[in-house]
């Protein structure tokens, strides 16, 4: 445990130096967020907690740089990526964490790849991170107490009211939704997830 403690503490030095400190005490939100998912739902939380402190280590990337590094190294650009360069930061902050950190677990991998939009083969670690994405303590739109609060009922039920509500969001924007969204919300509303 003192290993997992040392290996957080340098991941959040090496996190503050490259975030603002509006998306850092996000972050920090996150791991407190997922913790108590993991340990409501006997997941291991070690690899969750790393997830939080690496999922949005690109968000800050502008469209342009996020597209370019996509490219550089060789990652897959789907149209949708181009529409909305935002979809690629967790793809990116994976790579960014085998490249530069060494790390390659794959349930915090999984985790941090999945977390923008989410997927049709998300695991149970992976809907919990995304559920602690929408539901830190550093949110406060009128929709969290009630989401944080099925969240430790049903994950899957937590997960289609929070789909529901970023692909609201999205369409009164004018934004484009990642079609694994509604792949994944209709394999929801079917009951045929991990």
């Amino acid at each position: 445990m003192v290993y997992i403690g040392m290996v957080e503490d340098k991941l959040k030095d090496w996190l503050q130096a490259r975030i603002s400190l509006g998306r850092y005490r996000h972050s920090l939100g996150v791991l407190e967020a997922v913790t108590g998912l993991a340990e409501r739902y006997e997941v291991a939380a070690a690899p969750l907690r790393q997830a939080a402190l690496l999922h949005d280590c690109a968000r800050e990337f502008t469209n342009e740089e996020l597209v370019a590094t996509a490219e550089e190294w060789g990652l897959p650009v789907r149209d949708i990526d181009r529409l909305s360069p935002v979809l690629l930061h967790g793809k990116l902050a994976v790579e960014i964490a085998r490249r530069d950190l060494g790390l390659s677990e794959p349930a915090m991998m999984s985790a941090v790849r999945w977390h923008t939009a989410g997927h049709p083969e998300m695991t149970l670690s992976d809907k919990l991170f995304y559920l602690a994405d929408v539901t830190e303590p550093t949110r406060h739109h009128d929709w969290v107490a009630d989401l944080k609060a099925l969240a430790l009922e049903d994950v899957d039920r937590a997960l289609l009211m929070a789909i529901g509500i970023n692909t609201d969001h999205l369409d009164r924007t004018g934004r484009t939704v990642d079609p694994d969204t509604y792949v994944l919300r209709e394999l929801l509303l079917q009951g045929s997830t991990g």
